[in-house]
C-alpha cells in the first residue's frame, strides 16, 4: 500500500536575481545614452581591470589616475561643467580614491553620480540634461 501524505511542505523560494556585471551595465548605459542623446558624447574612462606590471607602470606615467569615475560626459549643463558617473554592480560602493576624486571634480564644478543600473543612468542623465 502506498501512502499518500495529507499535508505537504511549503518551501520558501526566494526570488531569482540574475548577477549582472558592472560591465553589463555600463554597456547598456553607453547603448542608451548615445541612442537617447545622439548629439552629445560620453565616453569610458578604462583605469580598472587586472593588468600586468609593466602595463600598469606605463599608464600610471602616462597619467592614468585610481578613483577617475568609469564614464564622463563633456556637456556644460546649467551650473556644471560636465558630467562623471562611476558606476558599480551588486553591492560595490565608491572607494576612498573614488571618493576622493569625485569631491574634487565637484570642487571644479562637475557634477557627480554613482549609478548601479541602467534605471538610476537614466535618471541621473536625464536630470542633467533637463536642468534650467
Amino acid at each position: 500500500m502506498i501512502s499518500i501524505p495529507t499535508k505537504t511542505k511549503r518551501i520558501a523560494v526566494k526570488e531569482f536575481i540574475p548577477k549582472v556585471s558592472e560591465h553589463d551595465i555600463q554597456v547598456a548605459c553607453i547603448n542608451w545614452f548615445r541612442y537617447q542623446y545622439p548629439k552629445y558624447l560620453i565616453y569610458a574612462i578604462p583605469n580598472g581591470g587586472a593588468r600586468n606590471i609593466v602595463t600598469a607602470t606605463k599608464l600610471k606615467a602616462e597619467g592614468v589616475t585610481a578613483g577617475v569615475p568609469d564614464l564622463h560626459v563633456p556637456v556644460a549643463m546649467g551650473i556644471y561643467h560636465g558630467l562623471y558617473i562611476e558606476m558599480k554592480a551588486g553591492k560595490n560602493k565608491a572607494s576612498e580614491h573614488q571618493i576622493t576624486v569625485m569631491e574634487k571634480l565637484k570642487n571644479e564644478g562637475y557634477l557627480c553620480a554613482v549609478c548601479c543600473n541602467l534605471n538610476q543612468f537614466m535618471g541621473v542623465v536625464n536630470d542633467y540634461f533637463n536642468q534650467k
